[in-house]
């Protein structure tokens, strides 16, 4: 959660049933894009926080961002706290709107739990894979969580846990009433991450995936520094990359340019630099 939240309020309209999913951010130039990119925000976040991306990518680049409900035009639909749910409601949503193009996932804190796991189930249903991951600002799933569980923080609590990541505003979190609409969609995400975390991951035994991956860290991230990140290493049988940046946990915002730059430095391999 951070400053996106006071992009609560409705923008675009998307389509109902799991097409709502989907809120688009940038479409091709006259000829049909070559690599469609599904970007998944952290917790608490709208797609809104990845409206700056779509001036950093050229006609060649069609940006999709996630929006789960509870937030921004889904506002009045209760959030999700079931990860299961969420992963397959997600992944049909990517199924019926994979064209032709190759496409790629990137996803930072909560997002990168949700483009992984979406992976893993488009792997069991056959379906076409994305050409590469980004994995950001998350931890893999076989390192402990040390955080106490949403279930157990009082809301004063909570807000003291959001004032220690740093990616909230004061100002915001001092607004008790806006806090007060807000909270029950935050808490339910930091819900279905502790119900994720307690499927208890081991180190996994064999990669469980063969794609390029990517895990993105900043060196000043409490939360996956980058010696934990270089763990995802171990997820897939493809070549992996460790990269970092000088922020923290919300690097993906505070090193936006960089950020995006590094991902389309690496998605041009995928297109022949054309």
């Amino acid at each position: 959660m951070n400053a996106s939240l006071k992009h609560f309020s409705p923008a675009l309209r998307c389509p109902p049933g799991n097409e709502a999913y989907l809120f688009p951010l940038r479409s091709g130039g006259a000829k049909k894009s070559r690599m469609q990119i599904f970007l998944f925000p952290y917790a608490g976040a709208s797609a809104a926080i990845f409206r700056g991306w779509a001036a950093r990518f050229d006609d060649r680049f069609e940006l999709i961002a996630i929006q789960l409900p509870g937030r921004a035009n889904r506002l009045a639909e209760p959030p999700l706290t079931d990860h299961r749910q969420l992963f397959e409601e997600v992944t049909d949503a990517i199924i019926g709107r994979l064209g032709a193009a190759r496409f790629a996932f990137y996803g930072h804190s909560m997002g990168a739990l949700l483009a992984f796991e979406v992976t893993l189930a488009l792997a069991r249903r056959g379906a076409r894979q994305p050409e590469c991951l980004f994995l950001s600002g998350r931890k893999p799933p076989h390192l402990p969580v040390t955080r106490v569980p949403v279930e157990h923080m009082s809301d004063g609590e909570f807000l003291d846990e959001l004032k220690r990541m740093e990616g909230t505003p004061p100002e915001l979190l001092a607004n008790e009433e806006l806090m007060q609409l807000l909270l029950p969609t935050v808490k339910a995400d930091f819900a279905l991450l502790d119900g994720w975390h307690a499927k208890q991951y081991a180190w996994p035994a064999r990669p469980c995936i063969s794609l390029p991956l990517y895990a993105m860290a900043g060196r000043r991230d409490t939360h996956c520094r980058p010696d934990q990140a270089s763990g995802w290493q171990a997820y897939t049988r493809g070549p992996s990359e460790v990269l970092e940046y000088n922020g923290g946990h919300f690097f993906l915002q505070s090193h936006e340019a960089q950020v995006t730059r590094d991902t389309c430095e690496r998605l041009e391999s995928f297109l022949g630099g054309a």
